[in-house]
This record gives structure tokens, C-alpha cells and sequence, in this order.
């Protein structure tokens, strides 16, 4: 990714956030540092701080990008017509939140413990309000499991689907068609 100096500030931040995201993956946040990022960008490491007060807010915005994003996914996919088709829109749509931002899903499954103790709070409240509304969902359709199952499998299938789409694929409706699927198998699973 080059090209950082001929950049508008907003496209800039941007390649900054994408770079990030591929790194703190591929690195870790520990061994990722601001000259790597800058460098991936075409742009020096302390030129980034124009753009980012530091490595930790850099990760603290990726992150709260990821949730609003899975938020905003899950508000939309709740306008299904019964509650079996509201959870198969949800899934769709975080299937395909991890099919285009594989690199950013994974950074903030895995880095969270890097955020400083106020944004880590907010990005874990985020998380289990999104997690209720899976809970919400799943108890919706299937009157076997409580509220605890539900959580499982939640979490179970989302641990799933984020592991399957890190592998390189063909055809982006393909594997968004096939996870989905699958996902909705093991949500029924007995």
C-alpha cells in the first residue's frame, strides 16, 4: 500500500487504518510498530501521529470501527418479516462483515487486551450488547436452549464463521452464501 504522501488527509487515514488492521493481524500490536504502519503507507512513522495521538489510539478506533459496524449490521438485519429470517439476515450480514474486513474481525478478537482500561470497557459493553441481541435472536427460534445455550452458540458460531473466512477465497458471494448456510446449520444443530 503506497501512495500516502499524494493522499487527501481523510483517504490518508484511511490507508493508515487498513494498514493497521493487516498488521496488528499478521504482527501482533506488541510487534507492530508506527514505523511499520507509516511505511506500508508510503509515509514516515512519526508523519502518522498527525493522524493518530499514538499506536493505542490507532488500535482503539480500528476496534470501535469493527463494533459500530456490527451494530449497525445487526439494527438493519432485525427488520426481517419472522424471527428465523431477522437470524438469517443478522448472520448474513456478519458473515459478510468478516468476508470484506477479514483483517480488522481478527484485530479485534484478538488485540483487545491492548486498549487502554476506558476504551477496552466501552468496546466490552459493545460487545455484550450485540452478543444479547444474538441471545435475543437465537431464543427467538429455537425454544430448546436458554438464554446461557444461547450465548454458546453464539459465540460458537461467530468463532466459527471468523475462522472460515480467513482463508483465501474465489468468489466473495460464494463463501458469504455458503458461511451463512452453514452458520444457520449449526445454529440448528440439536
Amino acid at each position: 500500500m503506497s501512495g500516502g504522501r499524494s493522499a487527501r488527509p481523510r483517504e490518508r487515514r484511511e490507508m493508515i487504518v487498513a494498514a493497521a488492521a493487516e498488521l496488528f493481524h499478521t504482527k501482533g500490536f506488541r510487534a507492530t510498530r508506527i514505523e511499520d504502519i507509516g511505511a506500508a503507507v508510503g509515509m514516515t512513522g512519526p508523519a502518522l501521529y498527525r493522524h493518530f495521538e499514538s499506536k493505542e489510539a490507532l488500535l482503539t478506533e480500528l476496534l470501535e470501527r469493527y463494533w459500530q459496524r456490527a451494530a449497525h449490521d445487526t439494527r438493519v438485519a432485525r427488520q426481517g418479516r419472522t424471527p428465523r429470517e431477522t437470524l438469517r439476515l443478522m448472520m448474513r450480514a456478519a458473515v459478510t462483515h468478516v468476508v470484506d474486513d477479514g483483517p480488522l474481525v481478527a484485530t479485534a478478537r484478538t488485540q483487545l487486551a491492548h486498549l487502554p482500561p476506558a476504551a477496552r470497557r466501552r468496546i466490552e459493553r459493545r460487545h455484550r450488547a450485540i452478543v444479547d441481541q444474538w441471545v435475543d435472536g437465537i431464543l427467538a427460534v429455537r425454544d430448546d436452549v436458554d438464554a446461557e445455550e444461547a450465548r454458546v452458540i453464539a459465540i460458537g458460531i461467530s468463532a466459527m464463521v471468523t475462522a472460515a473466512a480467513q482463508e483465501p477465497i474465489s468468489s466473495r458471494e460464494k463463501i458469504i452464501e455458503r458461511l451463512t448456510r452453514m452458520a444457520m446449520a449449526a445454529l440448528f444443530a440439536r
